[in-house]
């Protein structure tokens, strides 16, 4: 991976700033939606305490039963569907477990209904004895009219008269239903128009058909009906935007008034961006699911419940008819310490909302300008920086030409680390380039100085042999003349190297016929590669500009080559073509392959692959032939390269020169 690649890596964990700031921006709205609630549980304390100054207002001390107003007669069929709202869940009591009942009044006349579960059920007349062991419940009311003692027996399902506690006659006609139900049954009364009702207790006889039966009886319950007065004046102190109702202990709606502020996320000119960050706080925030709206009559919420028993409760909630919160607080109303009423209040998040809309337009605006500062300047210093670190590369690999000089090695001011590297290659180069002149200057050093001491030895070497030696000491002589005779030749061969590599880059380019050049030289060679055979492999012409000496003196060196490592039974061929833009010149000769390691070093000098270094003929080696054909391709913007034939039989040097 790049440098640049890196560091844009390194950049983009500035991303932790947007995050950051939308978790900043998530607390923060949750300590607003709990400084709301504080908010909210403060005045549902406050309006509490006003609703308790005022007892009268409120449902009588339990336990107590609301008389509902139903909207129409109900049918006498002890069924509570046409009861409307009223047939909600039924009021219980703890003494008598499985009974439930209820009370309407609609134009002046009272209705009961109640739903009792047996399991043992025992059915009779209503006017039987009332020691006989039959189900049947009765209801000891105190009407406006004295005590009635009321019960409720049939045999069968349907309407039935309704006797005495002891069977007799009522001093009035009560007409009532009997309904059996899934473990249990169902009885519906209802009493004559004008009748008022203060008090009411209900015990529940299960008879077993054998003459023994139980009784249980419930507390005596007062019948209530809201106070008008409660409905018109208590929503006077809810501050605006707070829903609430005053609920009694069974969750019937007393009163209620008030109304929520408008639903910001639902307005019309609210924005797609405002409506989702309004949808993404409410995910990030805890709050319990929405419930079904509430009938305008009864609230069963689990505030309520737990209002009821005397405890504070608060819950957020999602608004199921738009995006926001909704803040339901629910306050226990104690009168002498008693439990007399639930309040319960409402309000939206829709000022949170706009608070947190305004903190995350700044603060999100900012880290985001913030990031991309950030990611933006370590963006362009990446790119600075990989660009110096480019210019760096291109000048190292460009240091040396394919001469072997070293360049000019541009030097950087900058007082960093990469500044001090390209100081410290610069440095490098100039002492490979001294080392380098040292090395090109030693051949002609060596040669000169070697000139003096070979002269005086071979004066020497010729003064012993015209003296008078024995017969024995004539072959060591002899030895010492070849040695000095094949120092003499290295002498030579250096002197050779130097003012060739003077002459090459000294030559003058001209014009000139290469195919004919190279057919007239490759003639002379059928002679000398005898008894080897020569191949050509030439076009009919092909106009070349360059050095006509420089070009022959190359293939001179490389069939010279050949011709050290090829067979006598062997074949050199030398080819020439033209290659796109290129001309090839190739010398192909069968033989020992190359290794491959020593492919990419042929060309340099004083490298030579011979196991010796003076061939069949006596020549002496010193690895410049090659080296000398890559200074000669160079010089004309070529290259040299070598490599094994594709079928294995021998080698092939490469000359690949560039066409005008």
């Amino acid at each position: 991976m790049t440098l640049r690649r890196q560091l844009l890596l390194l950049a983009l964990s500035a991303l932790v700033l947007p995050w950051a700031a939308w978790r900043a921006l998530v607390q923060m709205e949750g300590l607003l939606r709990q400084g709301q609630q504080q908010a909210l549980e403060a005045t549902a304390e406050a309006v509490a305490r006003s609703l308790a100054l005022r007892p009268a207002l409120l449902p009588p001390a339990a336990p107590a039963v609301p008389l509902h107003a139903l909207a129409q007669a109900p049918r006498l069929d002890a069924r509570n569907e046409d009861w409307g709202e009223a047939a909600g869940p039924l009021v219980t009591d703890p003494a008598v477990p499985g009974l439930g009942f209820a009370l309407g009044q609609y134009n002046e006349r009272l209705w009961l209904q109640a739903q009792i579960r047996d399991e043992t059920p025992a059915r009779g007349e209503s006017h039987w004895p009332a020691d006989l062991a039959i189900d049947a419940l009765l209801a000891e009311l105190e009407t406006s009219q004295g005590p009635l003692v009321l019960r409720l027996a049939a045999r069968a399902e349907g309407p039935f008269s309704v006797a005495g506690a002891d069977g007799g006659a009522l001093p009035l006609r009560v007409e009532a239903a009997w309904r059996e139900t899934a473990g249990g049954y169902a009885v519906e009364a209802v009493l004559p128009q004008g009748v008022r009702l203060h008090g009411l207790r209900l015990v529940q006889v299960d008879g077993d058909g054998q003459g023994g039966k139980t009784e249980r009886a419930s507390a005596r319950h007062r019948p209530y009906r809201p106070s008008p007065a409660l409905a018109r004046d208590w929503a006077a102190l809810l501050p605006p935007g707070v829903r609430g109702r005053v609920l009694d202990a069974h969750g019937w709606v007393l009163a209620e008034g008030g109304a929520l502020a408008p639903d910001a996320s639902r307005e019309g000119g609210t924005g797609l961006g405002r409506r989702l960050l309004y949808r993404a706080l409410l995910r990030a925030a805890a709050v319990a699911p929405a419930l079904p709206p509430a009938t305008p009559r009864r609230d069963d919420r689990p505030e309520r419940l737990a209002a009821a028993e005397g405890a504070l409760a608060s819950r957020w909630r999602l608004d199921p008819r738009g995006t926001r919160l909704l803040l339901s607080t629910a306050m226990p109303v104690r009168v002498d310490g008693e439990v007399r009423a639930v309040l319960l209040l409402e309000r939206s998040n829709a000022e949170t909302l706009l608070l947190a809309d305004r903190a995350a337009a700044h603060l999100l605006g900012l880290t985001l300008l913030a990031f991309l500062a950030s990611a933006g300047l370590a963006f362009l210093f990446a790119t600075r920086l990989s660009a110096r670190i480019r210019r760096l590369r291109d000048a190292a690999e460009q240091a040396l030409d394919r001469s072997g000089e070293v360049r000019r090695f541009p030097v950087s001011a900058a007082r960093d680390e990469v500044g001090d590297l390209s100081r410290s290659f610069s440095r490098l180069l100039e002492e490979i380039a001294a080392y380098t002149g040292y090395l090109r200057s030693l051949a002609s050093k060596l040669s000169h100085e070697l000139h003096t001491p070979l002269a005086i030895v071979r004066s020497s070497l010729d003064n012993l042999d015209l003296a008078a030696l024995p017969a024995e000491a004539r072959p060591y002589l002899g030895r010492a003349r070849d040695g000095v005779e094949r120092m003499a030749q290295l002498v030579r061969s250096m002197s050779e190297a130097t003012r060739i590599e003077q002459a090459i880059a000294a030559a003058e380019h001209e014009d000139f016929d290469l195919a004919r050049l190279v057919a007239e030289v490759g003639e002379g060679y059928r002679t000398l590669l005898a008894p080897r055979r020569l191949e050509l492999a030439l076009p009919a012409a092909l106009p070349f500009r360059g050095s006509p000496e420089l070009v022959v003196q190359a293939l001179d060196k490389l069939v010279d080559n050949a011709r050290g490592f090829t067979p006598e039974a062997g074949r050199i061929a030398i080819r020439l073509r033209r290659v796109g833009r290129q001309v090839w010149l190739e010398v192909e000769n069968t033989g020992p392959l190359l290794p491959e390691a020593m492919r990419q070093r042929l060309f340099d000098s004083l490298v030579s692959l011979r196991e010796r270094s003076r061939d069949a003929e006596g020549a002496v080696h010193l690895g410049f032939g090659l080296h000398v054909v890559k200074l000669v391709a160079a010089a004309h913007g070529g290259e040299a390269e070598a490599g094994n034939l594709p079928d294995g039989s021998g080698v092939v040097f490469r000359l690949r020169l560039p066409l005008p």
